[in-house]
């Protein structure tokens, strides 16, 4: 396999996991919603790991980013 070939296939494999992580937070935000709306005295309890498990999510998009960059400069 050419290296620009290989280029190519890791840089979109990069595209694909940032292009993931959009519906991923939407649903982690919408069914941690439906969760309150359920239950509205679990919503304290329910904001802190919904912001840390959306800061998650958002960091492997960012990571994907970075990993993008550095295929496509190397």
């Amino acid at each position: 396999m050419d290296t620009e070939v290989a280029k190519y296939i890791a840089s979109s494999l990069a595209i694909i996991a940032m292009l993931a992580t959009a519906p991923a937070e939407a649903y982690l935000a919408a069914k941690a919603f439906e969760a309150i709306g359920r239950n509205p005295k679990l919503e304290s309890s329910l904001f802190g790991k919904v912001i840390v498990s959306i800061a998650l999510v958002e960091s492997t998009a960012i990571y994907a980013l970075i990993a993008f960059f550095t295929i496509i400069n190397s």
